[in-house]
């Protein structure tokens, strides 16, 4: 999240646009999850400030109802949809 000033961030909703946003454009491109390193580049921040110390769990539903989820890929936390698991994109 991005340190706007002292003590705000970016809403919720803001940091679940920017993420989709992000994730599906990368899927879009080549299909591979992102990584909060190139978030936090992408957003201009540090990737200190994408932790979640504590597990913010309405932020997490709030991506999952986006089709996003996270995983760890060789120590990195990555953003990733969750249809890339799958390998099947369902277009309604």
């Amino acid at each position: 999240m991005k340190h706007l000033k002292k003590n705000i961030y970016y809403s919720r909703e803001d940091f679940i646009r920017h993420i989709s946003t992000i994730t599906l454009g990368r899927f879009a491109y080549n299909g591979s999850p992102v990584s909060f390193l190139e978030v936090a580049a992408y957003l201009n921040v540090s990737a200190d400030s994408l932790r979640m110390r504590k597990k913010d769990e309405k932020v997490m539903a709030m991506l999952q109802a986006a089709g996003i989820q996270v995983k760890k890929i060789k120590g990195i936390n990555h953003y990733y949809l969750v249809a890339e698991e799958d390998k099947t994109l369902v277009i309604n």
